[in-house]
């Protein structure tokens, strides 16, 4: 026996509601004594202050009776046979109680109650307003009746006509009116349970206290008015003080914890089950209890072979037979709740290791069907019928449990994934035989079914975990069956009470059995809960007609994150608008959608909806691009969709077999093209209802790539949705995917009528010169012309076409001209013979024609986007750009630690979410969550963040070539200076822009006489003996295209040779000086953050726009910048020659070069670190923990710059001499000498030495010198302390070591100061780039 003290709260029944079940009842009984509960104090002078007390004390027992048969009643369901027997019941004992001539009111009503039950329930199951509203009713009623009695009696009115009967005073009809009174009561003892409210203890005497003083106070009251004593008999009702006092008693005794004791009856089974005796056959270590004679032996077989596995109660079971005692099979009823000490995942991982499963993968895979299994079997099941999804100990052979898990994953998938799966019974051959033969054919059907046993059994299938292939694969992968199938047999997933429990489950067995740190199946949740925290749920629930609730869809819904996330978020959002109501199951079957087109992801999202209480919800396997008509999956029909689409699919298209679906984009897309994500963003639009709201992950190329698809993808953006927020989210999203990532938050227009349908009768008013006044159309083209600086006489010229092509002098319609006359069309027609007949006047007409034409169409596109976009203002939130920002941005980590793989919490929520308050105002979710009611508010604790543009400038309308691009960055201002001239880099009468052309690999060669450089524009990138340019009179700028973001000069007479990854920009015109061109480019490309993944193209340089003063003061901001670098080129030639001066001391005292190099040493004794030093680690030391923890002491990181300096705090972990190196990342392996008193993150290994045979110094530097030997770069760069620890290092004569110690120190304070002065030049160096170019 197991002995186990529980809480009355876990153990199915709660004694709080039986112990105020009895109480209630006594004091029922004993209110109802009449005047003969204070005869025995007639004697007494005091009688009427003992009657207070008395009535007092018991005046809280009828509302608290009522309360607690609500608690009991409503929760369940009940049939009306049952309820019709309990009526009968109180019938009798109506009849004893009229006997002994006590008042029966109170029972009358409770016979009343119980046949209003079913009208009751329907109202507390569906209708809480009107809850609500009864209870509010309820709180006057009391006190009214009370006070008209009390008014009755004391104007000496002894009866009243009611309805034509006369009823005197001292009996009104009760039973009606306490009827009256008892159903809210009986209401709100249902919803105190159902809504498991809780107050502290002390908060429950409070209310009792407030309450007892009420009945004092009413009952002297009462006696004073009337002259008698207070008797309730007499026609009162409780008052409001007595159900102060119930509901404080009812809220004291529910939540009390009474410890009990529970004994649970364990049974061992030392019978040996026959699949563990098969199996042994095969391997003779398997022990079993059959051949154990011994106690010892006896528990060596159950720990070894039966991993102390316990067979339940035996003997004691409510359906155990006398003479018949056995392990009993599980019913619905016998199963339990999940519960954090359960430890569940660690057991399955202990499982899968002890039986050598290697492939977690396909582990997980088998667990998910295995889920299925269970919960078709939980849902089939009534209480007391015995579970399918259980190991029957005694009578289950692997056969016979595999056979029953497959016909329950057939009907599972049937039944949730609308998938037929194909199962053979056990009949089949059988059947098969005699349907076909009429006969019987033993043999024949021996033989077949032998046959069908081994293809149903002998080979994989959905539950091995191993690969099966024959019998004794067969067998072993049964035994790993049983322990997975007895870990979970005993747990409930349906009707479970702790869903969040499940819900945490599964997610940690998800994260096991998919490669999360690859961010390569599913968003992370703390992204999915940021996005639905963002959406304005409560918006959409108070909608015009009223309280409706989103239908939501995930289009790509992997794991179910999205959906399971939304589920809980809308479930938030009605409870915090009422907090009565609950979601029913009907909302997850008619408004969760999600389609997923990886069959195995399909199937954990529907187990992940369970898992969370949404079960209901509704998975379709197949195509997110595909509409399902029949599945619900149609146009315009959801209002929310929140996604993570897939991108970069390579040759999709010839495999896209759409039948109830088209795309507009897809004709733009090549059968190679690998832009599916342009795609999904046109889906958007296809599925959303007007007015709806779409949060999409997408790669940050979908706002500027320059292909025809990407292009048409921002035209559905811009023609369908406001633009409410763009969240720009850093390469560490995703781990070690990389991929920047934007996330769009969008709002689509309400129609009708469609809104592009009205811009393009505007853009035809316009065009076609129609009167404006009084319309829109005036007020678009006015902000036009303002933002492509355009004067309207300019414009009104254009129109009307009124300017002939060689008359044109706008700056503006000039860039039209010069793209116009280099079109290869227009070329073409200049050459024609029958154009050169023409007249020049002729010649110009044509051309003016054209030229018209061509603009005429440039210009609508332009006005058109113009119009959709020129109101709005957007939101944009960008994630710093280094690792250490990003964490404390995001709130976690990306960890490739064995064991820990995966994400790692560090600030749950960050600065995006509040993960205690979902409707936190404080947050950037809250700041996203305004945008779509239009409000615009500041939050200067955020304010490095985020800032809100207008959208009109987030797109480039002033140059030819349209692409719709969306910049994120700040607008910017031209500075207000006369001596500044603005230069666009379009300009081509100024600038030659040009890209490079791609060099194969076997066209470098050693030795080569042309440099070639590619995005790397600091260094060669190889050498080539071929040009690609012929005029190298002038200096180039160069810049790296897709690369980090870097500006570079080749001087005028070099040649050399650009790839197609890196720009060329020549100046035309004398006054702009090349190296002030790269210092402002520099400047420039900072600003628009280019970079890797946002590509600096040829188009986006001309899109800049530089100012420049005249050449002379150019001149000396170059000279003076020239000196600064020059200054800080100095400093590190000081630095690098203090560094090799101590190289070469090192090298002089100990000539350890062999070791350096290649690791060997024979001069001097060789100790592992480990024999050194101790070692040890740092711990979590958050941006935010230092922000509120400022001090003295330095927190050295995993950073190499500025000694590795993080931050500084107050207090210190470490003190004294030290070496600490960097763990993880680009830097790892690089070691420091530290002494003093300090701290270190947890990506920091430290060493102490354990005795005097190293001088630390010596060992930092020897170890610096060669820690990069011994990093892993599997993955992310790891030195490990385990790593640490084994590296050998030779160890001279203490006295040599101390020799350079002290050098080193001598020479330190010198190389320290060079440093110092390095980073005061890089500061006034970047303050004078500041004051000049940004």
């Amino acid at each position: 026996m197991k002995q186990q003290i529980q809480s009355c709260q876990f153990d199915g029944r709660n004694y709080g509601i039986d112990i105020m079940k009895i109480l209630s009842a006594f004091m029922v009984v004993f209110y109802h004594f009449g005047h003969r509960k204070y005869e025995f104090f007639e004697a007494c002078n005091y009688v009427p202050n003992i009657n207070y007390i008395l009535q007092t004390l018991v005046a809280f027992s009828i509302p608290l009776f009522f309360m607690v048969n609500g608690a009991l009643l409503l929760n369940k369901t009940y049939d009306n046979l049952l309820i019709l027997k309990k009526i009968g019941k109180l019938l009798l004992i109506i009849v004893v109680w009229k006997v002994v001539c006590f008042p029966s009111w109170f029972l009358k009503t409770l016979v009343i109650l119980y046949v209003l039950y079913p009208l009751l329930k329907k109202i507390f199951d569906n209708f809480p307003k009107i809850l609500v509203m009864v209870i509010l009713c309820f709180i006057i009623f009391p006190d009214l009746y009370n006070m008209i009695i009390s008014i009755l009696r004391f104007c000496s009115v002894e009866s009243i006509n009611i309805f034509g009967g006369g009823y005197k005073v001292e009996s009104f009809p009760r039973t009606g009116f306490f009827t009256l009174y008892a159903i809210p009561l009986f209401l709100i003892g249902g919803i105190c349970v159902k809504k498991k409210w809780k107050i502290k203890s002390w908060q429950s005497i409070i209310l009792i206290a407030i309450g007892l003083i009420e009945c004092l106070f009413e009952a002297v009251v009462i006696t004073r008015t009337t002259g008698e004593l207070f008797d309730s008999g007499n026609g009162n009702f409780p008052t409001i003080g007595a159900f102060l006092m119930a509901v404080g008693f009812f809220l004291l005794l529910y939540q009390v914890k009474i410890k009990q004791i529970k004994w649970d009856t364990e049974s061992i089974d030392c019978s040996d089950d026959a699949n563990i005796v098969a199996l042994s056959q095969k391997d003779d270590s398997i022990k079993l209890f059959k051949n154990a004679h011994t106690v010892s032996e006896l528990y060596s077989v159950w720990d070894e072979t039966y991993e102390k596995r316990f067979s339940g109660d035996v003997i004691f079971r409510d359906d155990s037979s006398a003479y018949q005692i056995g392990v009993k099979p599980l019913r619905k009823a016998d199963l339990k709740d999940f519960a954090d000490n359960n430890k569940i995942v660690n057991k399955f991982e202990e499982i899968l290791r002890h039986n050598n499963v290697s492939d977690k993968e396909n582990a997980f895979n088998r667990l998910v069907a295995l889920f299925i299994c269970k919960l078709v079997d939980e849902i089939q099941k009534d209480m007391e019928e015995i579970v399918d999804f259980q190991y029957k100990v005694g009578t289950d052979t692997y056969e016979s449990l595999q056979d029953r898990l497959q016909r329950l994953h057939k009907e599972g998938m049937e039944k949730f994934m609308k998938e037929e799966i194909f199962y053979v019974p056990d009949d089949y051959a059988e059947n098969l035989v005699r349907q076909y033969t009429g006969q019987e054919r033993k043999n024949m059907i021996a033989h077949l079914k032998h046959t069908l046993r081994i293809l149903k059994f002998y080979t994989n299938n959905d539950f091995a975990f191993k690969d099966v292939h024959n019998e004794q694969l067969f067998l072993q992968n049964g035994k790993i069956l049983v322990e997975v199938v007895q870990l979970f047999e005993k747990f409930r997933i349906i009707g479970s009470e702790n869903l969040q429990m499940l819900g945490d489950l599964f997610e940690q067995l998800l994260s096991k059995g998919f490669k999360q740190n690859e961010g390569q199946f599913f968003t992370p949740v703390p992204i999915t809960r940021f996005i639905w925290n963002s959406l304005p749920v409560e918006k959409i629930l108070k909608t015009e007609e009223g309280a409706g609730l989103p239908k939501i869809i995930d289009y790509a819904c992997g794991a179910g994150h999205f959906l399971t996330e939304g589920f809980e978020a809308v479930s938030a959002c009605v409870k915090a608008n009422d907090g009565l109501r609950e979601l029913d199951r009907s909302f997850a079957e008619n408004n969760i959608f999600g389609i997923e087109k990886d069959y195995r992801l399909a199937r954990v999202s529907k187990i992940s909806l369970f898992m969370h209480g949404a079960g209901e919800g509704n998975i379709i396997f197949g195509d997110g691009l595909e509409n399902y008509p029949d599945k619900n999956i149609k146009p315009n029909t959801f209002d929310i969709l929140v996604a993570n689409p897939p991108y970069s699919v390579s040759a999709f298209k010839p495999h896209l077999k759409l039948k109830n679906n088209s795309f507009s984009i897809l004709d733009t897309i090549s059968n190679n093209g690998s832009e599916i994500e342009t795609l999904f963003v046109e889906r958007i639009s296809q599925l959303l209802k007007p007015n709806a709201v779409a949060a999409v992950i997408l790669p940050s190329s979908i706002l500027n790539k320059e292909n025809e698809s990407f292009i048409c993808a921002r035209e559905s953006i811009l023609k369908n949705f406001k633009i409410r927020a763009i969240v720009l989210m850093g390469n560490k999203t995703f781990g070690a995917t990389g991929t920047n990532t934007v996330v769009l938050f969008l709002e689509k227009y309400n129609e009708p009528p469609k809104k592009a349908d009205l811009i393009e009768d505007s853009i035809d008013a316009v065009f076609n010169g129609c009167n404006l006044d009084g319309w829109e159309d005036k007020a678009i083209l006015e902000q036009y012309l303002k933002k492509i600086d355009v004067s309207s006489e300019v414009y009104e010229r254009f129109l009307s076409e009124a300017v002939d092509i060689g008359d044109i002098e706008d700056k503006y319609f000039l860039k039209y001209k010069e793209a116009f006359l280099a079109l290869s069309k227009t070329k073409e027609k200049q050459k024609q013979k029958t154009f050169g007949k023409l007249s020049e006047k002729e010649q110009k007409k044509l051309l003016t024609k054209q030229y018209y034409q061509y603009v005429k169409k440039i210009e609508r596109e332009k006005m058109k986007y113009f119009s959709f976009v020129y109101d709005q203002r957007t939101l944009i939130v960008a994630a710093p750009d280094d690792n250490k920002g990003q964490e404390k941005f995001l709130g976690y980590k990306w960890s490739n630690r064995k064991g820990q793989e995966g994400i790692q919490i560090i600030d749950e929520g960050g600065m995006l979410y509040d993960a205690e308050n979902r409707m936190s105002d404080r947050t950037i979710a809250s700041l996203i969550r305004k945008m779509f009611n239009g409000e615009e508010v500041s939050l200067d604790d955020l304010e490095e963040y985020y800032y809100y543009l207008h959208t009109k400038d987030m797109i480039s309308f002033s140059e030819v070539y349209f692409n719709k691009a969306i910049k994120t960055t700040k607008t910017r201002l031209l500075k207000d200076d006369p001596g500044l001239t603005a230069y666009s880099l379009s300009d081509e009468k100024t600038f030659d822009i040009t890209i490079g052309d791609r060099v194969l690999s076997e066209e470098i060669v050693s030795g080569g006489r042309v440099p070639v450089y590619s995005a790397n524009v600091y260094e060669e990138f190889g050498r080539i003996d071929k040009e690609n340019m012929k005029d190298y009179s002038r200096p180039s700028v160069i810049w790296g295209i897709d690369g980090d973001w870097m500006v570079n000069i080749i001087p005028a007479g070099v040649p050399f040779y650009p790839t197609d990854h890196c720009g060329v920009l020549r100046i035309k015109t004398e006054k702009i000086l090349p190296e002030y061109m790269m210092y402002a480019l520099q400047a420039e490309g900072e600003y628009e953050r280019f970079s890797r993944n946002n590509r600096a193209s040829a188009q986006r340089i001309r899109s800049l726009v530089v100012q420049a003063p005249e050449t002379k003061i150019q001149k000396n901001i170059i000279d003076e910048l020239k000196a600064l670098d020059d200054k800080i080129n100095g400093q590190n030639a000081e630095i690098e020659k203090y560094e090799n001066s101590i190289r070469t001391k090192f090298d002089q005292i100990f000539h350890l070069e062999e070791f350096i190099s290649d690791g060997v040493f024979s001069k001097y004794e060789g100790y592992s670190v480990e024999d050194l030093c101790i070692d040890g680690r740092g711990r979590v030391i958050n941006q935010q923990y230092i922000e509120n923890h400022k001090g003295p002491y330095p927190v050295y990181s995993s950073q190499t710059t500025n000694d590795g300096i993080f931050g500084s705090i107050d207090t210190f972990d470490f003190d004294g001499e030290y070496i600490t190196w960097t763990t993880d990342g680009a830097k790892a392996g690089t070691v420091f000498y530290r002494n003093g008193k300090f701290n270190c993150t947890n990506v920091c290994g430290t060493l102490k030495a354990k005795n005097d045979k190293v001088n630390m110094r010596y060992l930092a530097y020897l170890l610096n010198r060669i820690a990069y030997k011994f990093v892993s770069r599997v993955g992310n760069n790891k030195l490990m302390n385990d790593a640490m620890k084994k590296i050998v290092v030779p160890v001279p004569k203490r006295q040599l070591q101390d020799e350079f110690a002290d050098f080193v120190q001598s020479v330190e304070k010198s190389k320290f100061e060079c440093i110092g002065k390095k980073e005061k030049f890089e500061i006034e160096k970047d303050t004078f780039v500041h004051k000049y170019f940004r």
